[in-house]
């Protein structure tokens, strides 16, 4: 879900699209990090980024600023909810997609600003027997409620045939 085959499109991978401008822009000048400490400002900061990766769905607050601060309250490190930007990308694995023999299941949101739809759809195209869904209107994020029917109903198709 969410995910490409081969990281932003540009130089490395012209056949993908690029990330939107607003969120190059955003990486290119990141904001402050909040004070860990600070429960309010850490919502805050994840407020801020479910707005920056969401698509035309729009973002219930609400539910944000509960998960955000359920994930405070019980992390002894708030940091660490932000610990897949501390990553190293690995080898690239693009060109081995074809050896994937599993069942695969590409949901993705068809706003999504960091891997544009193009990257859902090259998934799909390069994982033999891959099924694609399109998540309308979701951007790169957690399946808003709006999404969860699709969503969930993929999920039982695509492992019924393993449940038997």
């Amino acid at each position: 879900m969410s995910t490409s085959p081969g990281g932003p499109g540009g130089p490395d991978n012209p056949d993908l699209p690029p990330m939107s401008e607003a969120l190059a822009k955003m990486f290119a000048e990141p904001a402050s990090a909040p004070d860990w400490s600070d429960r309010d400002a850490v919502i805050a900061y994840f407020l801020a980024a479910e707005h920056a990766f969401s698509g035309t769905i729009p973002v219930d607050e609400d539910r944000v600023r509960r998960t955000a601060g359920r994930a405070f309250d019980r992390s002894p490190v708030p940091a660490a909810a932000s610990n897949h930007w501390m990553i190293e990308g690995g080898e690239p694995i693009r060109a081995r997609l074809d050896e994937i023999t599993a069942p695969t299941l590409v949901l993705h949101g068809t706003e999504d600003p960091l891997f544009p739809y193009g990257h859902a759809e090259a998934l799909a195209r390069e994982i033999p027997g891959a099924t694609l869904i399109p998540l309308t209107g979701m951007g790169h994020q957690m399946p808003p409620l709006q999404v969860w029917d699709t969503v969930i109903q993929a999920i039982v198709e695509h492992t019924e045939p393993t449940l038997r």
